[in-house]
């Protein structure tokens, strides 16, 4: 499928619109399935949420025939801004699935299911979409040696942005050099900071990431164009986000639509509303109150060993709101013990607050 030594940005939009439906394995599309229905449940979840509800309260509706609609009330909007709300609740409850280094499914679901409802996309058309757009995140994250929350970007709006444009020009059938354009007007939209985290605008990133998917490939249709190295340029968009600051940029072979990224690094499904960066901690520390049946009156302090990367992004040490505490570890640990379980319920200002 892939021609040798092409430039990655080339070689993204060569893959994007070639890699047939049969030729993706069976694990990237149960992946894809897995990922996307999880994603629904979770954002039904998060519409309530306070975040969600202000995002959602900005957008109009349209009586267009070629709207889409805002997950679950059905109000019919255009699909970019149906991508912005549907994202925002994806996010909201930081309960959607993690794989490589953030939310695949909370940015690729939304711009999928607005834009493809939009165009009348079918069930396999939307599962391709999302295996090319995650392939194309994951294969930018290999390229990249360092840890993009350690340069403090959030990296399901980073690499979220080329994977949502990817799929949307999947969907849109888009060809080579405009697919090309789509990855390249992306690379510009791409923004979302961890000093963020444990806000409200943590949320919004998905949905702008998401947005930005549609938007970038629906100017891309529309003759909008982008630099043809947008990606691998000395001053393009992995070395301008690189932490690490050399991107492995030079290779003869991405193995685009060879080696099927998905199949390898997968989607986990989180078992708690919180940074995945505390999940861990939560399963040793809900194990210890279980084997040894620990009280909370018994206990003088807990140690926890983490990274660097984590103690980065859980960075509320004294939470005064659920959601600041989704982003707190002492609350993770205070929650195992005395709660025994991190659920939503403990994930609310009432019980954070005791």
């Amino acid at each position: 499928m892939e021609a040798h030594a092409r430039p990655l940005t080339a070689a993204l939009a060569q893959f994007v619109p070639a890699a047939a439906f049969e030729t993706i394995p069976e694990r990237c599309r149960y992946g894809a399935r897995i990922g996307m229905i999880d994603c629904v449940g979770v954002m039904i979840a998060g519409a309530s949420e306070d975040a969600s509800r202000i995002v959602a309260g900005l957008v109009s509706a349209t009586t267009a025939n070629n709207g889409a609609p805002e997950i679950p009330s059905g109000r019919n909007l255009a699909p970019a801004d149906a991508a912005l709300v549907n994202g925002t609740a994806a996010h909201a409850l930081d309960y959607d699935d993690v794989g490589m280094d953030g939310h695949p499914s909370a940015v690729l679901t939304p711009a999928i299911l607005a834009e493809g409802w939009s165009l009348g996309a079918s069930g396999r058309d939307a599962l391709a979409a999302y295996v090319v757009g995650y392939e194309v995140w994951a294969l930018l994250q290999e390229l990249e040696s360092g840890r993009m929350h350690e340069r403090g970007f959030h990296p399901t709006a980073i690499w979220g942005a080329p994977a949502c444009a990817a799929a949307c020009a999947r969907l849109n059938r888009l060809d080579e050099a405009q697919t090309a354009n789509a990855i390249a007007i992306s690379a510009s939209l791409a923004a979302g900071l961890v000093a963020n985290f444990g806000t409200m605008t943590k949320p919004l990133h998905v949905g702008r990431t998401a947005q930005s998917g549609i938007l970038a490939a629906r100017l891309a249709k529309a003759g909008f164009t982008g630099s043809k190295d947008a990606i691998e340029h000395p001053a393009g968009f992995m070395r301008a986000h690189s932490p690490s600051g050399r991107p492995a940029l030079d290779s003869n072979d991405w193995q685009l639509g060879r080696l099927w990224r998905m199949s390898e690094y997968g989607i986990n499904i989180k078992r708690y509303p919180m940074c995945y960066g505390a999940h861990r901690s939560i399963d040793a520390m809900l194990n210890l109150v279980k084997d040894h049946d620990l009280a909370p009156d018994n206990i003088v302090a807990i140690d926890v060993r983490i990274g660097t990367t984590q103690a980065l992004m859980l960075r509320n040490h004294e939470p005064k709101t659920g959601l600041e505490a989704k982003f707190s570890l002492e609350f993770a640990m205070a929650s195992s013990l005395i709660a025994r379980r991190v659920g939503l319920r403990e994930l609310s200002d009432d019980f954070v607050l005791r």
